[in-house]
């Protein structure tokens, strides 16, 4: 999916943002960066992460995602934890996910055609544009009317990060080596190549699917569908922007097919692995795996057993000890299973990043 370059460019920002007090202080009540208690903060994250918030593996969008998560009854959560503590932990995650969510949208200002973007995965209320919860890393109207395609670097992120001079310069400056990466990636030049192919025929279907989105997306619609899970909603926005992607065909295809793979990138490398590495610094590294399984084909996934005392979250990264497989590995699916014969183990399936073992990371 992606260049030694990108995961270089990862590192390097990583770097800079781990060494902000406020990133350090959010940090610190992570539960993989805290041992030897379940209260606090710090249990009340586990509460939320055991009750499928995945806040160990997005720990960037945490702010966000313990709003969604308080508004669900999890178990003994008030009992445990100040209140004073709990507020002035979610205003430090605030202002790491503010600085990070605008960071993201000025590196997806450099994607070609920005911000006249037909793809219909952007329309209104996709989960990459709804205000309720999702699972992607949402793009927002106001972002986009921000003109940060005129700007050298992200204008706030540093001030809203708290950074002196020097951090400062460290942050625009990374910033901007992550961009001139991305920008070197095959998913930027195919998505370029895809936008110059749109002829007025294919730019009318894409036209005509963001139509039918935003219908089939209403209010209304998502009432009709489930007035309050927010769960099933954001699934019934993915199947419904599914079905009119499976409708597009000739140049419209491929101009949506790759936004898809230009913005995935964004989203797992300067989002997704770039977090992990700012939050938690080495890559996990696992001994004594086994029964390791590699998908046939072009498939860059990855599927092995690991001891049960281990624990791992969906979005780590971790390093295997296997000679075949050398590259970092983003866990996608974490799942426990009981046998007589082997009792408690965890089967994993990952992403293995390509190129990253060049680039070094650590």
């Amino acid at each position: 999916m992606s260049t030694q370059s990108i995961w270089r460019a990862v590192a390097r920002q990583a770097e800079v943002w781990a060494r902000l007090a406020v990133v350090q202080e959010f940090a610190a009540r992570l539960p993989r960066n805290t041992s030897g208690t379940s209260a606090g903060v710090r249990g009340r994250l586990q509460r939320m992460q055991a009750g499928g918030m995945n806040i160990g593996g997005k720990p960037l969008r945490a702010g966000s995602s313990v709003r969604y998560a308080r508004a669900i009854p999890f178990p003994g959560v008030e009992d445990d934890c100040s209140e004073g503590d709990w507020t002035a932990w979610v205003r430090t995650a605030d202002r790491v996910e503010a600085a990070h969510r605008q960071t993201i949208a000025w590196l997806r200002s450099r994607l070609p055609g920005y911000p006249m973007i037909p793809a219909p995965q952007i329309s209104a209320d996709t989960a990459l544009a709804t205000t309720e919860f999702t699972y992607r890393l949402g793009w927002h109207p106001q972002e986009r009317a921000a003109g940060f395609q005129f700007r050298s670097c992200p204008p706030t992120a540093a001030s809203i990060l708290g950074a002196d001079r020097q951090q400062e310069q460290a942050l625009a400056e990374t910033a901007r080596q992550m961009s001139t990466a991305l920008m070197g990636s095959p998913e930027w030049s195919r998505l370029a190549r895809a936008r110059e192919a749109l002829d007025g025929e294919a730019r009318a279907a894409l036209g005509a699917a963001r139509t039918r989105l935003r219908r089939r997306l209403s209010p209304e619609a998502l009432d009709a569908c489930e007035p309050a899970l927010a769960v099933k909603r954001d699934q019934y926005r993915r199947v419904v922007l599914s079905e009119e992607l499976e409708a597009l065909s000739g140049p419209a295809r491929e101009y949506a097919d790759a936004f898809d793979g230009a913005d995935l990138l964004v989203e797992t490398a300067a989002s997704d692995v770039f977090g992990q590495l700012a939050l938690y610094g080495a890559v996990t590294r696992l001994a004594g795996i086994r029964d390791v399984d590699l998908d046939p084909g072009q498939s860059r996934s990855v599927h092995f057993s690991v001891d049960d005392e281990i624990w791992m979250v969906p979005g780590q990264l971790v390093r295997l000890d296997d000679d075949l497989i050398t590259e970092v590995v983003r866990l996608t699916e974490v799942s426990l299973s009981l046998t007589p014969a082997d009792g408690a183990r965890l089967r994993v399936t990952g992403e293995i990043l390509p190129g990253s073992d060049e680039a070094q990371i650590v």
